[in-house]
Parts: structure tokens; sequence; C-alpha cells
């Protein structure tokens, strides 16, 4: 008889709290809730039917990854942030994330499994830029995502993640659904971004997403200034 070629990948299992976290992160990162909204344990245990301990749990994880703040006797409530905290943000992003490309060069990154990553998450931008933000935004943040990863430090990349994922759902989704951002040229930027990694020296390297932030950063700046 013969033997099928098919491979599988494995199918790691999920548990009930990171289905949970997964359901109120996609709320958070598509609008749903919007920053500063309030997030009631009771309520959503009873909305997804169950236990509030889960919820909590989710939550608790959520504030960890920066979408979140627990305020004492107040509650919790989605991130929102003020244009110093997003000034703030960036200019720890600028010196992080360049850090991060830089020890990814010096670690011989990208591989070529980290080039077919990026180039999907490219991939997915150039087609979210057509008219779908949110996957724009999501394959965004995976992008990056996938060079902070590439750093091999896992406090740098958590570093990252805790400060930028926010700012994302926050500045990305919240601020920029409605304005006139040219995405296809934010697309060809990253484009550069994998070219500069894939062909320039550690230093470059560093220097080039440095001045790629700053110069992202003056786009925000000006757009969350603007009056609507």
């Amino acid at each position: 008889m013969r033997k099928s070629e098919a491979k599988f990948e494995i199918i790691e299992p999920v548990s009930l709290k990171d289905l949970v976290l997964k359901a109120i992160r996609e709320a958070i990162l598509e609008g749903k809730l919007s920053p500063g909204a309030r997030i009631v344990e009771s309520q959503l245990s009873k909305q997804m039917q169950v236990a509030q301990n889960v919820v909590r749990e989710a939550l608790q994880e959520l504030e960890f990854q920066g979408l979140v703040v627990r305020q004492p006797n107040k509650g919790t409530f989605v991130t929102d942030l003020s244009l110093e905290d997003l000034k703030e943000i960036y200019r720890l992003r600028m010196e992080l994330e360049g850090f991060a490309a830089k020890l990814a060069r010096e670690a011989g990154r990208p591989n070529s499994d980290d080039v077919r990553r990026l180039e999907q998450a490219l991939d997915e931008m150039q087609a979210g830029a057509e008219g779908d933000f949110i996957q724009f935004s999501r394959a965004d943040l995976r992008f990056h995502e996938v060079i902070w990863g590439m750093s091999g430090n896992r406090f740098v990349e958590r570093a990252l993640r805790t400060i930028v994922t926010p700012q994302f759902a926050y500045v990305l989704i919240q601020r920029f659904r409605y304005t006139h951002l040219d995405l296809p040229a934010v697309v060809a930027q990253h484009r550069d971004i994998l070219k500069t990694l894939q062909t320039a020296d550690a230093e470059r390297c560093q220097q080039y997403i440095r001045d790629v932030t700053a110069d992202f950063w003056r786009q925000i700046e000006q757009s969350v200034a603007r009056p609507d």
C-alpha cells in the first residue's frame, strides 16, 4: 500500500484562557473596544460563558502586553495614550528596535525563514493597503515582531512587544482608520527595511531603523495633532 507523503504541523493545545485573551485582544486591535473603554470582568464572563477567573487571567496577560491598564478601585480599561505618551514610546522604540536589528545582523539574520515570514507580512500589508486597514495593521505589527524575534534576545523582544503593541492598537487602528495615511508608501518603506536588513552591516541597520522610526513618528505627530 502506498504511504501518504503529506506532512502536517503539530497541533498545539489551546487553553480556555488563551481563547478568551485572543478574543479580547482582537476586539481591541479591531477597534471594537475603544481606548479608555472600561472592561468589566463579570460582563465578559457572562457573554463568553466562561468563569470570571479565566477572564481575569486573560486581562492580566493583556495588561502585561500593554493593551489594558488596571486602576485600583476603578477597574480595567483599554489603554489610552496621550500625545506625550506616544512621543515617549517612539523615542524608546527607536532605540530598542534599532538595537534589535543590530543584534539580528550580528547573528547573521535574517535567514531564509525570516525572509519568508517578512515577505508574507509585506504581501498581506500590500493587500490590506487596498482597503482592509485591519489586515494592514495586523501585518505591519507582525512584520516588526519578526524583527524583534530575530534579535535572539528575549528581553529586548519582550520590551518591544510591551511598548509597541498598544501603540499599534491606539495609533494605527484608532487614529489612522479615518485619515489619509499613504499606505502604499508605508509598504514600500517596509520593503526597504527588509532590503537593508539583508544587505547592510549591523551598524547601518541600527541607524536605518532609527531613522525610519523617527520619520514615522513625525507622521504620527502631525496626524494626532491635527483637529478632526
